[in-house]
């Protein structure tokens, strides 16, 4: 029995949703029907004519996708870019749909897949539930409303998916608030589908938040209209109806509810980052509203962890960090690269960005002619980094535009080291100072009547504060032994209550400066050391400037900080060997062998700078360069000099693989470099794939290196720079 043949036994909401559901299936039916049929395709008439139909984003999705097709085999020369901007709030999903079929239409995999896979339809059932309706569609999977007859009709999402298992094993282990939770896991042997079961919340999205919130592009002032938008799109069965809603979404302004927004989501990526799971398609569309505005993650059909055999290229282009980019556009799934969790950090810093401003941080997407375009337009883009978000909405203040812009740096190592970090910094700014302060900079009128009132009341805390000044010294002082005792987080707390009583005090700027660095948070530190170079420009200043630049990959700016410093009278070992680092990165390379001659005369113990100066010879090498002796001596002193990593053993042993091109006496060193290097943990893929080692790995000790070696994975980082002073 299918459901549209009626049954007595389910639920009055379920039967509204699904008499909802069974008459948005018909109008698009009919309309496909009358296309087919003859008549013009248009889906903006259709829209005119069935407003009720935007209820359903995957029905006309596909339907606008259809009139593409049918317009494009009619002769028609359409570009999907200017055919997706007719539907401004589908505008990049829908162009996305028209790409990705494009480029997987030409996929002899896919089209066999697709052509085999049967999928299941509205109104029929499957592995004993009853499909009401399709909430939505992907490349690999179909998602569907269903009843379960078998739990009392209750209502539930219904994943439908090729060898489903792999993410359904992935849910399986996450057990969060803000993660929506998988019910069951069936597989069809028959049509060989996976159905995951979860429970069905509604179907309001973050995207429909942005779709629907932003009147004549201006954000709204209060966090209410977030939970305007579930009303709206309510359909909830009674048993999940919220006791209540969720405070601050109810009373807050919108700024602070979408930082309430933002920790929450920070909370459940750290959760599944310490599981060693990552989401790896971050989108509005993939966060989930319940009924109270609690945000859930779903859709983790692109997550990789440990059990993952092949890390796939996934994500949605606009949201995808640069390194998930840079795969598509080099035509490479870069397995050797573990998943990296601060991608899932870029794509969070692009969601909050948009939930903000109502735009993209790095503008429109640059339409092209092919998916690799548009990566490598929007890679351009990322580079150049994110339009100021105050100049969209000057309701966010500088501190919270700063942490979003930290999220959305272009390197991994200038944002947030973990997700837990950034909950802490969201969490900052929902504290009752920082929130008081939005406040009055957006009710600046009803802050001038109380004129005379505030004017006391700062004389009042001016006085307090300068009473208080032996607490800030206490305060630096506590900063300074957490420092000590690397306990990096809790420093910069201390440093930031000085500096917020004593705004002038440049040694708690530049302490917390250091304490940024020790967090691994590049852009914060350069902020506070920008600062202090207006101020107080010393060398030192300008050498950890430096190092914060190269760092975040700006390597002109940071030579041109390491050469103020010089000139200031520094010119240490670190100070050249970061000089070189950023030369070379620019393939300076012959700048960077004279530093970095300099930087070991200095010290002949700075391991990074023996390594930088292998890394230089095997760069040159590989353009036919040859190599000079010395290159062998910093190879030994480089693995003398210090702890060994996998990377190190890697270049040193390039070093020697490729001197043996000319001396066959230099085989045994590499194996040997490469056998630690393996033993550290370094994937022998990366070796096999490199042109430099294709004599070595032909040879018999390799296959018994391979047969020796058990993987200890290090611990030791690989950092070709140093931390000046």
């Amino acid at each position: 029995m299918t459901y549209r043949e009626g049954k007595s036994g389910l639920s009055s909401t379920v039967q509204a949703v699904g008499d909802e559901m069974q008459l948005a299936d018909r109008v698009a039916s009919e309309i496909r029907q009358r296309w087919r049929r003859g008549a013009r395709p248009d889906m903006a008439a259709v829209l005119e004519e069935h407003p009720e139909l935007m209820r359903h984003r995957s029905i006309v999705l596909d339907l606008a996708h259809d009139e593409y097709r049918y317009r494009l085999d009619a002769g028609e020369s359409l570009d999907a870019g200017g055919f997706s901007r007719r539907f401004p709030s589908l505008e990049s999903s829908l162009y996305l749909l028209i790409e990705v079929h494009d480029l997987l239409d030409g996929d002899p995999d896919f089209r066999t897949l697709r052509e085999r896979v049967q999928w299941p339809e509205p109104g029929q059932s499957f592995l004993g539930f009853s499909l009401i309706g399709e909430l939505g569609r992907g490349t690999f999977g179909h998602v569907f409303l269903a009843s379960e007859p078998a739990l009392g009709d209750r209502l539930v999402a219904l994943k439908v998916a090729p060898h489903g298992g792999e993410e359904a094993e992935m849910l399986g282990k996450l057990q969060h608030p803000n993660i929506v939770p998988v019910y069951s896991v069936q597989e069809d042997p028959a049509t060989g589908l996976t159905a995951v079961c979860m429970p069905y919340l509604g179907r309001a999205t973050l995207r429909d938040v942005v779709d629907r919130v932003f009147v004549d592009s201006r954000p709204p002032h209060r966090a209410r209209s977030v939970l305007d938008v579930v009303r709206d799109l309510g359909d909830v069965p009674d048993s999940h109806e919220p006791a209540s809603t969720d405070r601050l979404l109810g009373r807050g302004s919108y700024v602070d509810g979408i930082v309430h927004v933002a920790i929450q989501l920070a909370d459940a990526l750290a959760y599944t980052h310490s599981r060693g799971i990552c989401h790896r398609d971050l989108k509005p569309s993939n966060v989930l509203l319940s009924a109270e505005g609690r945000p859930l993650l779903l859709d983790f059909n692109l997550s990789a962890d440990q059990c993952v055999s092949a890390v796939r290229i996934g994500g949605t282009l606009p949201y995808m960090a640069p390194e998930q980019l840079q795969t598509i556009v080099l035509h490479t799934l870069e397995q050797h690269r573990p998943v990296d969790p601060r991608s899932d950090l870029f794509s969070l810093g692009v969601i909050l960005y948009e939930l903000l401003a109502g735009s993209l941080p790095f503008g429109e997407v640059p339409w092209g002619d092919s998916v690799e375009e548009v990566a490598e337009n929007l890679l351009r883009r990322q580079e150049q980094g994110p339009r100021p978000i105050r100049d969209h909405n000057p309701r966010v203040d500088q501190r919270l535009a700063a942490v979003i812009d930290h999220c959305l740096a272009f390197d991994p190592e200038g944002r947030p080291e973990t997700a837990a970090g950034l909950a802490a910094l969201f969490r900052r700014q929902l504290r009752p100072v920082a929130r008081a302060r939005r406040w009055a900079r957006n009710h600046p009128r009803r802050v001038s009547l109380f004129g005379v009132v505030a004017a006391v009341a700062i004389l009042a805390a001016a006085s307090y504060l300068a009473l208080r000044d032996p607490y800030s010294v206490r305060q630096y002082k506590r900063g300074i032994e957490y420092l000590e005792e690397s306990k990096y987080a809790l420093a910069v707390d201390c440093f930031h209550e000085t500096i917020q009583i004593d705004p002038d005090n440049d040694e708690a700027l530049l302490a917390r400066a250091r304490a940024h660095l020790g967090q691994k948070d590049f852009r914060m530190a350069f902020e506070d050391l920008q600062t202090l170079s207006e101020r107080s420009p010393t060398p030192e200043v300008f050498a950890l400037k430096g190092y914060c630049l190269s760092k975040l990959r700006h390597h002109a700016d940071a030579i041109d900080c390491y050469r103020l410093a010089q000139e200031g009278g520094v010119r240490s070992a670190s100070l050249l060997n970061n000089t070189a680092f950023s030369h070379a990165q620019l393939n300076r390379l012959e700048d960077a062998e004279e530093c970095l001659n300099e930087a070991v005369g200095i010290d002949a113990n700075l391991q990074a700078a023996h390594h930088n100066l292998v890394v230089v010879f095997v760069r040159r090498a590989r353009r036919g360069e040859p190599i000079p002796q010395s290159a062998f001596v910093h190879a030994k002193r480089a693995v003398a000099t210090g702890p060994g990593s996998a990377d190190l053993y890697l270049d040193v042993a390039a070093i020697y693989a490729l001197g043996s091109q000319e001396d066959a006496s230099l085989v045994g060193p590499a194996l040997e470099s490469l056998k630690r290097a393996v033993a550290l943990g370094l994937d022998v893929k990366r070796i096999r794939s490199d042109p430099v080692f294709a004599s070595v790995v032909e040879t018999r000790q390799w296959s018994e290196l391979l047969h020796e070696t058990g993987v200890t994975p290090s611990s030791v980082e690989t950092d070709l720079l140093v931390k000046p002073f």
